[in-house]
């Protein structure tokens, strides 16, 4: 007999352009007369958008209905591209609600994943196809052996009516909130993938670039997957070649990279959705090898005010291998509201998503034998399935996913600085990030059994540091970074500290010190952790460092005398250097 797996259960990531817009394209199949209209709307349909006001419209809707939005599949009836020339993202919907006829508003399941221009064609789907169907949520997090899935958590409320002969018993039952809470506990860190999103956005340069004149021919958005490009040296550009998109001003803080699955006359379908917003003029460069890129890439993790949410992808396939089997579930609009990066004596560099709360889930369970078409009591779509929540979206099995080909990065390759001092008895070393992000419910339009959060707020950030020290040599050095030499003590530096308490005496008040902390897995392949981020503390306003709290020199059995410190901190940033041109 076939069972579910554990061993065979697979976890797989994407980041969103907008909270809840889990990203893949699939065109569907047309539904013999069907519902088709355009979008109507001048300024386009933003990412994360879960109403589309349309005009146009013909034939019959139903709620229940799978649609299309975005132009795919070479029907000039109805105004569509050609699928060979076709320059817009795509993907799926189902409508749970809708006004009007020719023309109202659709209301959809969850929210878009892309911009869709004024226009774009709305077609409805009753099938899957492959018409240039891309998958995007791939991505594992790193080395993981146990997940604490978000699952669907509802709130079943008992209510006691007064006048009934319910005999102390509850008389009625309503569904209240829902709610979605996940976790993926200690995995190994084998590149940046996992690390930025509980704190920001990542920025990559690559070593070398061709020395060209291309431009976007257009200003592009957050989530795109296609770009159009001029200027004289355009036609060097080709399937297969990565790239670098930055500001036009030179700078690098939007500078990110991809790599061109398609060439289509100047305009390319990237590989990956891009990570930000582009203006129209914005440089572009062919990374130097091209298709196989040389030198390294550094990717540089800042802070955000607000974090990019995530899409979890959960598959269980039977022992079997059987694929008609598979029970694929998908987590949208997650957000990383604590994490945890950890290395200690003898082991590699770990991390883990202590809490990931989502805004809601979608499955591939049709039907049900007691539901029928229940659910969408207007029947006669092309979709009537009664299970809540299903919806049509590609299947991500094994041959999916990216695989690391790396080596996890060992504690035993790591260094760690504090106050300019290293140590290099350093046991165990923990970095905690919260985000402190609450769920908001607010009076909106729900339909479709759709009640968990509205969104995510972010809180109050605050970092933390445990590690743990034996102390250093206690022979006399000598310091010449001041003006007189003087012989310190090393052993006896984070008393001193302590006691300071990050005042330094020059009657500005507290302003702490700062944190190196680097793994280095090669020659130019890196993790570099700043504390605060720009590697210098001062007292001024938003210039602090960082601070130890306690810091006992306890006496234990232990063979060298060791201290705990706990430290907190302000800010911090993370570079990564390596060879992995593109990052979600």
């Amino acid at each position: 007999m076939a069972v579910y797996r554990s061993d065979q259960a697979q976890l797989t990531i994407a980041a969103e352009a907008a909270p809840g817009g889990d990203p893949e394209m699939n065109s569907g199949a047309r539904h013999t007369g069907g519902f088709n209209a355009l979008i109507n709307d001048a300024n386009g349909i933003a990412a994360g958008s879960t109403q589309i006001t349309y005009d146009g419209g013909s034939n019959t809707l139903y709620v229940g209905d799978f649609i299309r939005i975005g132009n795919t599949e070479g029907d000039a009836s109805v105004g569509d591209a050609d699928a060979a020339a076709t320059v817009n993202e795509f993907e799926i919907r189902r409508v749970v609600h809708f006004t009007g006829t020719s023309a109202g508003t659709l209301f959809l399941d969850r929210p878009t994943a892309f911009f869709h221009a004024n226009n774009s064609i709305i077609i409805n789907v009753d099938g899957t196809a492959t018409t240039m169907a891309q998958n995007y949520i791939t991505e594992i997090p790193g080395i993981y052996e146990g997940v604490t899935l978000p699952e669907f958590t509802p709130t079943i409320e008992p209510k006691y009516f007064l006048g009934t002969s319910s005999t102390r018993n509850f008389t009625k039952v309503y569904s209240g909130s829902q709610s979605f809470n996940g976790a993926l506990s200690s995995f190994v860190v084998v590149d940046a993938t996992p690390l930025r999103f509980p704190i920001g956005q990542m920025t990559t340069i690559p070593s070398a670039v061709a020395s060209d004149t291309i431009l976007l021919d257009g200003a592009v958005k957050k989530g795109d997957i296609f770009i159009t490009c001029n200027g004289s040296d355009v036609n060097n550009l080709a399937a297969n070649d990565y790239i670098q998109i930055t500001d036009a001003s030179g700078a690098t803080t939007t500078s990110e990279v991809r790599q061109i699955l398609d060439d289509n006359s100047d305009t390319f379908r990237l590989d990956r959705p891009l990570q930000f917003d582009h203006p129209d003029d914005s440089l572009v460069h062919e990374v130097s090898g091209g298709a196989t890129p040389s030198g390294t890439f550094t990717h540089l993790i800042t802070e955000t005010f607000q974090l990019d949410t995530l899409t979890w992808n959960v598959l269980f396939r039977d022992s079997a291998e059987t694929v008609a089997n598979d029970l694929q579930r998908r987590y949208i609009g997650g957000i990383v509201d604590s994490a945890t990066i950890s290395a200690s004596e003898g082991g590699m560099l770990m991390m883990s998503y202590d809490s990931v709360p989502f805004l809601d889930m979608i499955h591939n369970q049709a039907n049900q034998s007691t539901l029928g078409n229940s659910l969408y009591a207007d029947g006669g779509g092309s979709e009537d399935a009664g299970m809540p929540r299903y919806s049509m979206m590609n299947s991500i099995g094994p041959s999916d996913i990216n695989f690391p080909s790396t080596e996890p990065y060992y504690f035993s390759q790591g260094s760690f600085t504090l106050f300019g001092q290293e140590f290099a008895r350093v046991r165990a070393v923990s970095i905690s990030i919260s985000n402190s992000v609450e769920p908001r419910y607010y009076i909106s339009p729900r339909h479709g059994r759709h009640r968990g959060p509205s969104e995510f707020r972010e809180g109050r950030r605050s970092y933390s540091m445990a590690c743990t020290i034996a102390l250093p040599d206690t022979i006399q050095s000598i310091d010449e970074t001041g003006t007189d030499d003087e012989t310190v003590n090393s052993a006896n530096e984070i008393f001193k500290q302590l006691l300071l308490e990050g005042n330094y005496g020059d009657g500005n008040g507290l302003k702490g010190f700062a944190i190196t902390l680097t793994f280095t897995r090669g020659t130019n392949d890196t993790i570099t952790i700043t504390i605060p981020d720009d590697g210098t503390a001062a007292t001024g306003l938003n210039e602090a460092g960082a601070f130890i709290l306690s810091a006992p020199y306890n006496i234990t059995g232990d063979p060298i005398i060791q201290a705990d410190l706990d430290i907190m901190f302000r800010n911090m940033k993370i570079q990564i250097v390596d060879t992995k041109p593109v990052y979600m």
